[in-house]
């Protein structure tokens, strides 16, 4: 096979590009791991966008919630006045327990995360 300029010019071109491509390639591996850390990162995601946030887990919880309806109990208890009846407390099921403590937690980090942006705001207007 001839070499020619042609292919000689073709050659320094593609090592110029391999080479550009080998410093380019650490810089764009650390922004890609930047960028999965950030997709990954719920508290990432609730900062920016805290109500459509909210909104999603309050309704996941309201879906997950069974709407099981049971007759309501009644306890009886014997006084000295005579006899009492009050109702029992309902039983709540294992996955309103789960809605009921991932709302805690989404409210408190909610709150967490509206206290610093307010902080944030007010230190601003201080200092200018």
């Amino acid at each position: 096979m001839a070499t020619t300029l042609a292919t000689k010019k073709q050659s320094a071109a593609i090592k110029q590009r391999m080479a550009e491509i080998r410093t380019e390639l650490p810089y764009e591996v650390d922004d890609a791991r930047v960028r999965v850390r950030q997709l990954t990162d719920w508290k990432y995601h609730m900062s920016r966008h805290p109500l459509p946030i909210l909104a999603g887990v309050a309704a996941l919880g309201f879906l997950i919630v069974p709407n099981k309806r049971t007759p309501e109990r009644i306890i009886i208890r014997e006084t000295s006045s005579g006899t009492e009846s009050t109702p029992a407390p309902a039983k709540k099921g294992l996955m309103a327990g789960i809605a009921g403590t991932v709302m805690t937690l989404a409210l408190r980090q909610a709150s967490t995360v509206a206290a610093q942006q307010i902080n944030r705001i007010l230190t601003n207007r201080t200092s200018t």
